[in-house]
């Protein structure tokens, strides 16, 4: 290990997530097509003259915050830049308050990306030694790590991800490292760099939760049971983890509110939120709902200076056309790392606003959150314009994280070419490469922290040297980092000499943030008994009272009698503790639990989630449950009720094809996976991902006629389009593959796609792509839904 306090960096690079880059253009002329992501067919002619295009020279820290614009009251300070930090991608607080770093140091390292897989990126500790405020000191903890993607605090080390593994890395005293084992081989398996897990964030019911992912990971003490549902993939002498199933969520960056629900984004959808808990549809294996999330507020962007240099900046649309902001990105293309801040340093109207960086367009937007009944929406806390936004093009910010001192830290990749080579175009190229932006990309980096002028800094934490008594102080911290800090400390230490002053808070704390985190450190230590879901359940908060029926499902059996009586008094109330009885109902055992169940079906039937909660919490007593649908006249729940059992899920069709189209199948299923890398958009089970791409599972544009498949797959397709009779209106453009893979490949492609989650359609052969490629040669762009109804 290498303590260092000036530290001359020599090998970097960074980061994606379908960002989008940088820029000028010195021709007016088409672009021949030459680098992956071009698509055949599309005129790359640039849309800004390369004269009308400001420079993009690199900036120093000083000159960057000059460049920015930032809302009135707040402040930006510098805490960390080269040569200290470089391609900072994630970052997390330890205990200290100390910044463990993930820096992708060999992402693209040229325009070809040449020897990115090399084993050169660090996992770096950053500290301010003195207390002024800014990081004086770096040491190098791994100098070996390929492209690492996260890194995430766990008891006796750190979890982190490299573009394949999960691993965990023990840390020793004076930072050196201890033993370093993979903890989940297939965390990151498959696809390409801007398709693969990433986050790794320490939730409320404490599991761990990543975006791009279906999967959740828990540490559990050596002798604890696993979950239902979960199975054991790793075990050290601290702890060992368990993997579960979980909602498909999200592109890059994860954080959550006060109550568990789980905030994310897609490239071009700012910030989504989650109305129910994570995993609260899948309890039902015979009837599985995605839970939506909603979008907050909308996907307008205003950048300050313009942004011809975003990947596919030549497609109409994409940046405005003429005006005063001619030139300018419209529409996020290229959201990330979104927080939900829940610090104390901010005035209190800035709590739970939902923040997300745009790097395409340099800047990070603020979108305030309103809850209604089972939808979350919001709007642009500052209307057509941002909470701050940069003239300096390399300002990349793609990831924000609450700090312990209450502020906004912004993670700053500052890079001049931020798109992966599997998806670079030669427009983007040739902007990148008339600019400069290519270069000079090896050795930058910066991390930001935003503050109120006018307020001081929370101090900083020194929890490692704190017993687990003091960490229970912290639970009634006003800055919700404190809070998940110590209730992580406190559950992965799992000392239940603190049970007695947890359940304190629970009952004494002015706080109902502060309670419900009490009520999870006790459900995290496995210290939930009757009394404490009677004090959850008889809370004067809704909230607290929503985490209390949730948790009374943990009691045993012997408790569910008075349990029961609970739900039918909650029930009525309100529509927000209707639905979490909707959700348990059912593993409440006794009559009075389905009887509750009926009751909120009868209260709140047509409301969100109300009908698919109860075919969730029902699992395994439906036919006891059918006895109270004899006077029930809600049609809609009969219907759901009826296709328990009798839905195909995710249902492969291989085996009915003869065995050479089986080859073709499954070679499919690789480039699915792999290179095309179709599943970022339409998920690993097809069922589509919100704001990304609509679901390959029984849509009449897979099993349809062979001849539509094959030309969206050559060309591509831009909506709104129509899919089961849904409508979706995707700013995303899928782009065609004809440029990208041959004939036989897109033919695989589609006999996977037209065989797999319950479709069974014919076989695709080469010759109708090599005929198609033919008849579609000079088509200039993608296809849209009108071109198939005419």
């Amino acid at each position: 290990m290498k303590n260092i306090s000036r530290w001359t960096l020599c090998s970097l690079s960074s980061l994606c997530l379908i960002f989008s880059s940088s820029i000028a253009f010195a021709s007016q002329q088409p672009v021949k097509s030459k680098n992956k992501g071009d698509r055949e067919g599309h005129d790359m002619t640039a849309p800004i003259a390369a004269e009308d295009i400001p420079p993009a020279p690199i900036l120093s820290v000083e000159q960057a915050i000059s460049s920015m614009q930032i809302q009135s009251g707040f402040v930006l300070e510098n805490v960390a830049a080269e040569p200290l930090v470089a391609s900072p991608i994630d970052i997390a607080f330890d205990p200290d308050g100390r910044i463990w770093v993930a820096e992708m140091l060999t992402f693209m390292p040229d325009l070809d990306g040449n020897n990115e897989e090399l084993p050169e990126g660090s996992i770096a500790i950053l500290e301010d030694s003195n207390g002024d405020g800014e990081i004086d000191k770096r040491t190098v903890f791994l100098d070996d790590v390929v492209l690492p993607r996260t890194v995430a605090i766990v008891k006796g080390g750190i979890l982190y991800a490299d573009h394949q593994q999960l691993y965990f890395a023990e840390v020793l005293e004076g930072n050196n490292l201890g033993i370093r084992e993979v903890v989940d081989p297939t965390y990151a398996e498959g696809g390409n760099v801007e398709h693969k897990p990433n986050g790794m964030l320490y939730a409320l019911d404490n599991w761990y939760y990543n975006t791009k992912s279906n999967q959740k990971y828990r540490v559990m003490s050596l002798l604890a049971d696993v979950p239902n549902n979960a199975k054991e993939i790793y075990r050290n002498k601290y702890w060992k983890m368990v993997v579960a199933e979980t909602d498909y969520r999200g592109q890059w960056g994860i954080s959550s509110d006060d109550y568990g629900r789980l905030y994310h984004n897609g490239n071009s959808s700012p910030a989504q939120g989650e109305y129910l808990r994570p995993g609260s549809l899948m309890k039902n294996p015979g009837l599985q709902k995605p839970v939506k999330a909603n979008n907050i507020g909308s996907t307008r962007v205003y950048p300050i200076r313009i942004n011809p240099g975003v990947n596919r900046g030549y497609l109409p649309s994409t940046l405005i056309k003429d005006g005063p902001n001619k030139g300018k990105l419209a529409n996020f293309t290229a959201a990330s790392g979104n927080q939900l801040y829940r610090g104390d340093q901010f005035p209190q109207d800035f709590y739970g606003v939902s923040f997300t960086p745009e790097p395409a367009a340099n800047l990070i937007s603020a979108r305030r959150v309103v809850e209604t009944q089972g939808v979350l929406t919001g709007s642009e806390l500052y209307p057509e314009s941002e909470l701050l936004a940069s003239t300096d093009e390399r300002f990349r910010p793609v990831n924000l994280n609450t700090a312990p001192d209450g502020s906004l830290y912004i993670v700053d990749m500052y890079h001049g070419v931020i798109q992966h080579k599997e998806f670079l175009t030669t427009y983007l190229r040739k902007q990148s490469e008339a600019r400069g932006l290519d270069k000079n990309n090896r050795s930058m980096g910066r991390i930001y922290r935003l503050r109120w002028q006018q307020n001081a800094l929370g101090k900083q934490p020194k929890m490692s040297k704190q017993t687990p008594a003091q960490w229970v102080e912290h639970l009634n911290h006003t800055n919700g980092w404190w809070r998940d800090m110590a209730r992580q400390l406190i559950v992965q230490q799992g000392d239940l000499s603190v049970v007695p002053a947890v359940r304190q808070i629970l009952t004494n704390s002015e706080d109902h943030k502060a309670r419900i985190n009490a009520l999870w450190t006790l459900e995290g230590l496995g210290a939930l008994d009757l009394d404490v879901i009677i004090t959850a359940l008889s809370d004067i908060h809704p909230k607290v009272q929503v985490s209390g029926i949730e948790l009374s499902a943990r009691l045993p059996d012997s408790d569910h009698s008075v349990i029961g009586e609970y739900l039918l008094k909650l029930g009525p109330i309100a529509y927000e503790l209707a639905v979490q009885v909707a959700l348990v109902a059912g593993e409440i055992q006794g009559e009075k639990s389905l009887l509750a169940l009926k009751q909120v079906l009868m209260l709140y039937g047509d409301k969100p989630w109300i009908k698919e909660a109860a075919i969730s919490g029902l699992a395994g007593r439906e036919q006891e449950f059918k006895a109270h649908l004899t006077d029930f006249d809600n049609n809609d729940f009969i219907e759901m009720f009826n296709r328990v059992g009798k839905e195909d899920i995710a249902n492969s069709n291989v085996l009915n094809l003869e065995n050479y189209i089986q080859d073709s199948y499954n070679r499919g299923k690789d480039y699915y996976d792999g290179k095309a890398a179709c599943f970022g958009c339409h998920g690993k089970d097809g069922k589509g991902i919100d704001n990304m791409g609509p679901p390959l599972q029984s849509s009449e544009w897979v099993t349809g006629p062979e001849q539509r498949l094959a030309k969206v797959l050559l060309k591509g397709l831009m909506g709104p389009i129509k899919v089961n009779d849904s409508q979706y209106n995707l700013s995303m453009v899928m782009p065609g593959f004809s440029a990208n893979l041959t004939d036989q490949e897109l033919a695989d492609l589609s006999t996977y796609i037209r065989n797999n989650w319950g479709n069974t359609a014919s076989s695709v052969s080469r010759n109708v792509f090599e005929k198609l490629r033919k008849q579609t040669n000079s088509r200039q762009m993608p296809f849209t839904e009108k071109d198939f109804t005419h």
